[in-house]
This record gives C-alpha cells, structure tokens and sequence, in this order.
C-alpha cells in the first residue's frame, strides 16, 4: 500500500492534507514540502469509510474493530546478554498465547486522526466521528478490519459496492471484491482488499470488511 501523510509547513501536528494518495490527491503531495508515514490503520480506516462519507447519519459513530498482527505494536529497547542496546517488540507472540489483545479501546490517536482527515471529504460543513477499537493478534503483520456505519438513507448493497468500485478503479493496489476478504485474498501481496458487504435489514447500517498487509514482511 503506498500511503502518505502530508504535512504543511504550518502544521506539523495535524499533517493536514493527503494521508493516502487515493483520497486526497497526488498533487498536494507533489506540492508539499514534508512527507510522513502513516499507520496502517489510520489508512485503512479511512479506506474504508471514505466512500460513504457523506451517507452517515448525522450524529451517529461509524465503528472500525481491527485486528493486526504484533509487528504493529511498536517496539522497546533492551540489552543483550554482551550490554548492547537492541530493539525488540513490545507485544510478541507467545505473550499473547494464541489469544488477540484489546488496547487502547477508547481515544486512539487513529480515532482523532480519520475523523480530521475525513471530515475534510464531507460536502458540508461539520466534523465526522469515528470509533476505533484495535486488538493485536499472534501473528507478525497484517490487518483485518470490520466497519459499521449509520446510514442517513436506505441504499442498497449493489450501490455501496458502485461506491467502492467509483472511488477506487484507478488504483492498482486497491481490490473490491464481493466476498468477506480471506487471508488468501492477500497472503504474500501488496494492497489493501475489501469485500463482503452486507446491509442491515432496515438498509440502513452497512457492514464492511478489509484485510490488507503491508510493504513490510518478516524475515
């Protein structure tokens, strides 16, 4: 996945413009005197939400439930056995004993990061909202990530999935497919997929979800 932030040079806190080329434009990031990493999961949380922006209920939460692998849990310094500094993962895998971990379940800075960024792709004025609650997983990397959002309107699925397809058919490492998205899908590859959508019975609450692994693999 090739995903940007952009910062200004008069805010260096918000990085305001482009997170990611797909929503915010290329030229912004031509244009933009520094360039930052973001995380994997604020880029796909906006991924996923982007394209129904402008149906959620107003007021109401869409919820993002992530699950990555302990790569992404950072990392800590500590000595070896010789004194020498090295750096290992915060979260490894047999700490979690084959189980997922919840952490930071309310207020992740990718809650307020998704909610500037996609604020911005609203049509009208006002400020969208988001829930983020991430769970790391036994294995090194990757996410599979489930949304709920609050629809203000009845659509149906062949219009979310026209949304998706819109949005996203100009860029190569982006894959909208109909099923729930499988390790399968992506195992091995570069890019973020999305798939199984589905509607509540009212019509008015999609559900959606993404797997996606990154440049990143273990060696």
């Amino acid at each position: 996945m090739i995903c940007l932030y952009v910062c200004s040079q008069y805010d260096l806190l918000l990085c305001c413009s482009a997170v990611h080329l797909e929503l915010y434009g290329r030229d912004k990031v031509r244009s933009s005197k520094r360039i930052s990493n973001p995380g994997c999961y604020a880029t796909s949380t906006q991924l996923l939400i982007a394209p129904l922006v402008n149906y959620v209920k107003p007021g109401s939460l869409p919820t993002v439930f992530g699950v990555s692998g302990y790569s992404g849990g950072g990392t800590i310094m500590e000595s070896d056995a010789s004194g020498k500094f090295v750096t290992k993962p915060k979260i490894s895998s047999e700490s979690l004993q084959g189980g997922i971990k919840p952490y930071s379940l309310t207020g992740h800075i990718h809650e307020r990061e998704a909610s500037h960024h996609l604020s911005s792709l609203l049509l009208s004025d006002g400020q969208l909202k988001i829930a983020f609650i991430p769970s790391v997983a036994p294995w090194f990397s990757g996410i599979i990530a489930t949304v709920s959002i609050p629809l203000k309107e009845k659509i149906s699925v062949k219009d979310v999935v026209a949304l998706f397809v819109e949005k996203y058919k100009d860029e190569k490492l982006i894959k909208v497919q109909k099923d729930v998205v499988q390790l399968k899908d992506v195992e091995g590859k570069h890019g973020w997929s999305v798939g199984g959508f589905q509607l509540s019975i009212e019509g008015d609450r999609a559900v959606i979800v993404v797997r996606n692994i990154p440049f990143y693999q273990k060696t």
